[in-house]
């Protein structure tokens, strides 16, 4: 099962990868570097397709060693597995798998919280946009939110077409 254990190892790597990517997003979202978030975007891809790659092997691996053990089980974790294993790749696996398990829950905090900053960054514009509105009628505008040419425009004299899908 060395390939298994190679399979957690380049796992843990990727996701290592993927936070650094990460902390990087947080940098340009603070920034409000679009472009920088962009092409932080463009260099997850590769890693993306690498984990998926990863984890078909993984699942292969997983498949082939059951039905050598002759165990026949579906959607089986490897916390059910890795006591089946003899005890050297067993510690191994164990070992690679909490890595694994810390740098997925290190990535789910980060992602989380650039979550919360873009939706801050989105929100300030929004306000900032609604500020700049006319909040007033004006000359042109009848009071059911309409123009003369009969456009909707919504709260704060936008087009509905300016707010956020």
């Amino acid at each position: 099962m060395e390939q298994l254990i190679q399979i957690f190892q380049a796992m843990t790597v990727v996701h290592e990868r993927f936070n650094e990517q990460a902390a990087r997003k947080e940098e340009v979202i603070k920034k409000g570097d679009m472009p920088g978030l962009e092409q932080v975007m463009k260099e997850e891809s590769p890693l993306i397709q690498q984990l998926r790659k990863l984890e078909n092997t993984r699942q292969r691996l997983i498949q082939e060693w059951l039905e050598q053990k002759g165990i026949i089980k579906e959607d089986v974790t490897m916390d059910q597995l890795i006591p089946l294993f003899p005890e050297k790749e067993r510690e191994d696996l164990q070992y690679w798998q909490q890595r694994l398990m810390t740098e997925i829950h290190k990535l789910k905090e980060q992602n989380e919280l650039n979550e919360q900053l873009l939706e801050d960054s989105l929100r300030f514009v929004n306000l900032s946009l609604d500020a700049m509105s006319p909040q007033n009628q004006f000359a042109g505008y009848g009071g059911d939110g309409s123009n003369d040419d009969g456009e909707d425009f919504g709260p704060g004299g936008r087009s509905l077409f300016d707010s956020k899908a």
